[in-house]
């Protein structure tokens, strides 16, 4: 399972990298962990060049240095001749069978945090799903596939994904679909949202919030609602790249928000550019390490911030490489469907996150997590400008989401 996890965090930041291709500076919020269930779900029903695309972008082809000739055979070697002796799968790969260990792990602790990804495939009812890929998804990826009829009422059809994405991120994901997303071409969609909700294990007090400015660079800057507490946190310097790495835990320990914040940035610079660019699974492996983070009085400052993202992954992931499963005359979705039309034409990602004093979204307010005075001076890190942050479950190293703040 830790492959998998290794392979999940270098998708991450291939993903964000293509992402902060802009030249715009924008705030960005994924659930790198959604997209590749997302995604598992549908490299297990590819064959060809299809699957090949899928496992290289998303790294499952990492996942495990062993390759059975099962496997081989089933993802490489099949064409559309014989699909139609490749109904059944007679198998999975090392991959499927990791994620359904790692999302055993992840529900089992959903007692103290919120984390619910809506990850469901809609097939148009004409293209019937293979009942052995269906027994695996469920087994897998702990979702199903559904049919419904988007040639003869699409607007239904888009009606009822986007209330079912609603009722699975506790109302705060609405209207995923509009009305010329889903129309009566449309054969199979991906969908794919993310709401989270934690409280933080040390809470900030209400009462210490205050304006303050947050610099967007050196020479723009706007008001935020900024928090403040002084407690212990392991806090680590990353002197190559000047740069401040907190983690503040989230009730009971089980996760944690990494903040990520170089120095104060340059003239026309967010201060982010170089540390971006050094992001790799290796480096977030250092730098969380406790060769590099230590408990420490710490002065923090952190503003509250309210990010959502709507991300067009049918553009994105072409970009990055997976170009045949979007592609109606190239797309071989055999191991899915007897059909040799099926194709994906509509993947969207949509994440929601709002940090305040008590943790990630709005929750009951909670008791002041205030230190008492200590005569060791506090350390002060103070992310009154743009950052990089990302969220960790920590028994298995997972990161759940990953983001940049460059404007709350």
């Amino acid at each position: 399972m830790d492959s998998l996890v290794t392979a999940n965090t270098k998708f991450c930041l291939d993903l964000f990298q293509e992402l902060s291709k802009s030249d715009e500076p924008a705030n960005i919020f994924i659930c790198p962990l959604s997209i590749s269930v997302a995604f598992g779900m549908i490299s297990l029903g590819a064959k060809s060049s299809t699957a090949d695309q899928i496992n290289e972008v998303l790294h499952f082809n990492e996942v495990s240095q062993r390759e059975s000739t099962e496997t081989d055979i089933s993802s490489k070697g099949s064409s559309k001749e014989t699909q139609g002796d490749q109904q059944e799968i007679d198998g999975c790969r090392d991959s499927d069978s990791c994620f359904g260990k790692l999302l055993k792990k992840l529900d089992r602790i959903k007692s103290d945090y919120t984390l619910s990804m809506a990850n469901r495939l809609y097939g148009e009812q004409e293209f019937p799903i293979c009942a052995a890929y269906s027994d695996k998804v469920t087994e897998f990826y702990h979702t199903t596939i559904e049919s419904v009829d988007f040639r003869k009422d699409s607007e239904k059809s888009r009606q009822q994904i986007n209330f079912w994405v609603e009722c699975q991120t506790q109302g705060k994901i609405k209207d995923l679909f509009e009305k010329d997303n889903i129309t009566d071409s449309t054969v199979l969609v991906l969908v794919n949202a993310v709401y989270f909700k934690a409280k933080w294990e040390k809470s900030f007090d209400h009462e210490k919030t205050e304006d303050s400015p947050f610099w967007i660079n050196k020479n723009e800057q706007k008001n935020v609602k900024m928090m403040r507490q002084q407690n212990t946190f392991r806090l680590g310097y990353i002197e190559e790249l000047k740069t401040q790495i907190l983690e503040m835990t989230y009730i009971k320990g089980k996760l944690s928000m990494f903040v990520l914040l170089p120095t104060f940035p340059a003239e026309d610079s967010t201060g982010l550019e170089e540390l971006e660019k050094q992001m790799t699974y290796e480096k977030i492996t250092e730098w969380t390490s406790p060769t590099i983070m230590c408990e420490e009085k710490v002065d923090v400052s952190f503003p509250q911030f309210t990010t959502e993202s709507n991300l067009d992954l049918k553009f994105i992931l072409q970009k990055m490489g997976i170009i045949d499963v979007f592609d109606e005359a190239k797309c071989d979705l055999s191991g899915m469907s007897s059909s040799s039309n099926l194709y994906l034409s509509t993947a969207v990602h949509k994440t929601f996150v709002e940090v305040n004093e008590d943790g990630a979204e709005a929750a009951a307010a909670t008791g002041a997590g205030i230190a008492t005075k200590s005569a060791i001076p506090f350390v002060t890190f103070n992310a009154n400008h743009p950052f990089l942050f990302f969220i960790r479950h920590n028994k298995t190293n997972t990161i759940l989401f990953y983001g940049k703040v460059s404007s709350p």
